[in-house]
């Protein structure tokens, strides 16, 4: 009866353009909103005493026009992608109703269990033993300053060797004139490191097509966000630039070069053509920016650990440059909540979609002409008796085609593998123009305390050591059809974590078809 009498939750797809502001300010209400008024136009506290097809209703709604929000902007050609979001939001509906029973799971209710945002300062300074799937390991040292430069905010410092050599610093959440209004801001400079490509799609090998090595190379970035409600909604907008220096002679681009004089006339035009397929995907990258914007609904009961709730968030990103293909991604990304009649332990499960598109292909800036190709090889003095010029320019052209075919008109959406979704491959291992992912985490804590410490290179609290086992599962395709949501991809695994009251020292290893991976990172894989 309560949902006839509020229409409201459903509205035509018209209204949202007028209403959706409103619509967000409902769902968050103050917990001090008087009964009278809460009833009047948003009847969750009485979320115990209504039937569960009342919130089913909720809940689509909330999913609905979020996506909706999201999708304001797009064109009449790309509305396809609205029914993308409404589809994830019928499959969150199994994730968070299904448990309802067997967990106590409250998202209406919820307050933090903590301040979010203190005012006594803290540090960390701790050696790092860095282990990154499909990147390498090493060590160094970070040091973590909590509200040094205001309430809330964060300053990280970080110096690793190894197979990185990297120099990073970074500020978040520094408040502007007023706790709601935050900047971040970050810089590094990578002298030394490597990125390894595997091949496009499902069935890609998992011997990577090239790695790229860079020395000397920086980057940075500027955030602002606005924040409400004790940080639970909060939206971004964000800027970040790169200028990498490719070592092409340190890099591996995947062909047997150095065997050439030894292979056939065949095998040599396939090996020519492999190595400029790849090197044409980076050979003039001279710069990089990313642009993101994203809104976060964060119902759960605390920002850094959360035991409770439910967390959605949406975030557009463009990647511009020049040398690389224009691109624009939208990633989607659910978490619930469930902890246990005790509190000990939580159920975290995730949902995650991403989508892309090409703006401007990179195939438009890359020509090959044959007669060019040939003449330039009979003036040069170079000379070779085991491999033709025809052999040379045939390679050379079948690379050209091979890379206008597969990469140069192509986007990527976020890939699978590395220390947040499919933890038993390496960083980038599964990549198209579509991804999907599904994970389950059991984390349960023991020791747990809010013990105030003050060494001479550490003050904060300790929370808790916890122990959690996970399984995940995904899948990348070109189109977003049905083959992304079968034969999925999956891995398991193990971890530990150290839970301060400011950051989360994580420890996993995971398993999968291809082997297992070991990452030592901060913060939770999702």
């Amino acid at each position: 009866s309560i949902s006839l009498q509020f229409p409201i939750y459903n509205p035509p797809f018209h209204t949202v353009k007028c209403l959706k502001f409103s619509y967000l300010t409902l769902i968050f209400l103050p917990p001090y909103s008087t009964p009278e008024s809460t009833y009047r136009i948003a009847p969750f506290s009485f979320r115990k005493q209504v039937h569960i097809l009342h919130d089913i209703r909720v809940l689509i709604w909330i999913s609905q026009t979020v996506g909706r929000i999201a999708m304001f902007r797009i064109s009449q050609k790309e509305m396809h992608l609205v029914k993308i979001s409404q589809n994830f939001a019928y499959i969150l509906l199994f994730v968070l109703l299904l448990p309802s029973h067997l967990f106590s799971f409250d998202v209406w209710d919820l307050k933090r269990r903590k301040q979010q945002d203190g005012k006594e300062l803290g540090y960390f300074f701790y050696p790092l033993v860095y282990t990154v799937p499909g990147v390498g390991s090493g060590n160094g040292a970070g040091g973590t300053i909590i509200n040094l430069l205001g309430d809330g905010s964060t300053l990280n410092l970080i110096r690793i060797r190894g197979d990185y050599e990297v120099d990073a610093v970074a500020a978040t959440g520094m408040p502007i004139f007023t706790p709601r209004l935050n900047l971040s801001l970050a810089y590094a400079h990578g002298r030394k490191g490597a990125f390894s490509f595997y091949g496009r799609g499902p069935d890609s090998s998992q011997t990577p097509e090239f790695t790229l090595k860079f020395k000397d190379s920086y980057g940075y970035g500027a955030e602002l966000s606005l924040n409400f409600f004790q940080r639970q909604l909060e939206f971004y907008a964000g800027y970040a630039a790169a200028v990498p220096k490719i070592d092409l002679d340190a890099s591996d681009l995947g062909a047997n070069i150095e065997d050439l004089p030894s292979q056939s006339s065949s095998e040599q035009e396939q090996s020519i053509a492999i190595f400029y397929k790849n090197m044409l995907k980076y050979f003039d990258l001279q710069r990089l920016v990313v642009r993101r914007q994203g809104i976060l609904i964060d119902r759960t009961d605390d920002r850094i650990d959360p035991r409770n709730g439910l967390r959605l968030q949406y975030e557009h990103w463009d990647t511009v440059g020049i040398g690389i293909t224009d691109t624009v991604v939208d990633d989607y990304s659910l978490t619930a909540y469930f902890p246990s009649k005790s509190k000990s332990s939580v159920l975290v499960a995730n949902l995650f979609h991403s989508g892309s598109r090409v703006i401007n292909p990179l195939e438009s800036s890359v020509k090959f002409d044959r007669a060019a190709c040939l003449e330039g090889l009979q003036k040069s003095d170079k000379k070779y008796n085991w491999i033709s010029d025809d052999t040379i320019c045939n390679g050379i052209e079948k690379g050209v085609q091979d890379f206008q075919k597969t990469e140069a008109g192509n986007s990527n959406a976020t890939s699978l593998g590395g220390t947040q979704r499919l933890r038993s491959y390496p960083i980038g291992r599964f990549h198209d123009s579509y991804s999907f992912f599904f994970g389950l985490e059991s984390r349960f804590y023991f020791m747990e305390s809010s013990t105030p410490f003050n060494w001479i290179i550490e003050k904060g609290v300790f929370q808790a050591f916890q122990l959690a086992f996970f399984y995940e599962m995904g899948q990348v395709s070109p189109k977003n059809d049905a083959n992304l949501y079968k034969n999925f991809k999956s891995s398991s695994g193990v971890g530990l974590r150290i839970v301060f009251s400011s950051v989360v020292l994580r420890a996993d290893i995971a398993t999968g078809e291809e082997g297992s991976e070991r990452t030592v990172f901060v913060g939770y894989g999702f």
